[in-house]
């Protein structure tokens, strides 16, 4: 990036359980401000589904940012996009997905009996299947050795989400459906996937995107962008904002 250039501020919207500074390995990369959003009690305590959070942030930062999220975050920064408030001035998606739970028309996401039964496992076990998750998000992933390294401090550290609201959002992931919204979106957006994610597996080429829209997969990455990964990720993302001018003056 041109030092001669303006950087926006990157917004960062983290996933499901988790906390958005799990992706600092990557975000570290960005030159200008960081604003790091967990879905955490606090932000699901007042909204009711992933618009309603789209919309709690677009209040807290409205001016025009790059917007990055990942996993759930992902919807969350697609559904602000596609309010057109100017807000979101590109978005980006790191193991991102229209639809979480696979069916008949979507087989890219998780089997629906596998979903069921983690739903199951977070009401009954909420500690042990959360970090079942977390070990879930790194399986595959070309070094998964040291991803697992990488992913030690954060299981010490432990969820930031009630049982409730890991529940809750969980319940988001099994209706949400964005299909027909990521493609049709206007503002230009990336989507970076994992060629090795088990979670939900890469779905390039098998959805129709608008052509401000690019897709990428990063090889040997899992579901976790912000481990091994991240220097491929914040790759794409260079690239990506470099074609689409979004650090112009």
């Amino acid at each position: 990036m041109s030092s001669a250039r303006v950087c926006p501020r990157l917004v960062v919207v983290g996933g499901w359980g988790v906390r958005a500074e799990m992706l600092s390995g990557l975000y570290g990369f960005w030159p200008g401000e960081v604003v790091a959003v967990s879905l955490d009690d606090e932000l699901l305590a007042r909204s009711d589904s992933v618009a309603e959070v789209a919309e709690e942030l677009l209040s807290l930062y409205p001016e025009p940012s790059v917007w990055m999220g990942w996993s759930l975050g992902g919807q969350v920064v697609m559904e602000a996009a596609s309010r057109e408030t100017g807000s979101v001035s590109c978005a980006i998606t790191l193991g991102g997905f229209p639809k979480f739970v696979a069916d008949e028309s979507w087989p890219h996401g998780m089997a629906a009996r596998e979903f069921k039964a983690f739903v199951r496992g977070i009401r009954q076990d909420p500690q042990r299947y959360w970090l079942h998750f977390l070990l879930l998000m790194i399986n595959g992933a070309a070094d998964e050795k040291q991803e697992r390294q990488n992913l030690k401090s954060w299981l010490e550290k432990g969820t930031l989400v009630s049982h409730d609201h890991l529940c809750k959002s969980l319940e988001w992931l099994d209706a949400g459906d964005q299909r027909a919204l990521w493609q049709s979106l206007s503002t230009p957006a990336l989507h970076v996937m994992g060629g090795q994610d088990i979670v939900v597996r890469s779905w390039a080429g098998d959805l129709e995107i608008p052509v401000a829209s690019c897709q990428t997969v990063v090889k040997g990455m899992a579901h976790w962008p912000g481990g091994c990964s991240a220097a491929d990720c914040w790759g794409a993302i260079q690239s990506f904002l470099a074609s689409k001018t979004a650090l112009s003056p």
